[in-house]
């Protein structure tokens, strides 16, 4: 079976369509912004974003402007969310919640470690280095 790449764009606009008339989508994650609970080739399932879900430390599919992310919740204010990558150590992303479409549904045993992860986020470049040399990108 041929494989045909789709710029993500397009890919993420019909996911948000999705989203958007209330059904579930699930996607392969491509990249390494989500390391180390996301790897690239692992699927996650997204369901609509409800108020009570804008919570710290979720995981949340975005519109971030020019392109789309999966990433995690890490500040709320107000009508604005802060999300940024696990694998990222600085770049977030700052929108109004509206702009937030969608939720993986993660354990609390994920969202127990992903808090002290965000945590040690000024540490986390140390352990960040190997996991990107022996995860696919």
């Amino acid at each position: 079976m041929e494989q045909k790449s789709v710029a993500n764009v397009a890919t993420f606009s019909v996911v948000r369509d999705i989203l958007l008339e209330g059904e579930n989508v699930t996607i392969a994650v491509k990249g390494q912004s989500m390391l180390p609970f996301f790897t690239s080739g692992s699927t996650v399932t997204l369901r609509p974003i409800a108020e009570a879900d804008f919570r710290l430390y979720n995981v949340v599919f975005a519109d971030a402007g020019d392109h789309f992310v999966i990433h995690r919740i890490i500040a709320l204010e107000g009508d604005r969310v802060t999300l940024l990558g696990d694998g990222n150590i600085y770049g977030t992303e700052t929108m109004p919640r509206s702009r937030v479409y969608g939720i993986v549904d993660c354990s609390a045993v994920h969202l127990f470690f992903a808090k002290l992860w965000v945590k040690l986020r000024p540490l986390r470049r140390f352990p960040l280095a190997i996991f990107r040399r022996v995860t696919p990108k």
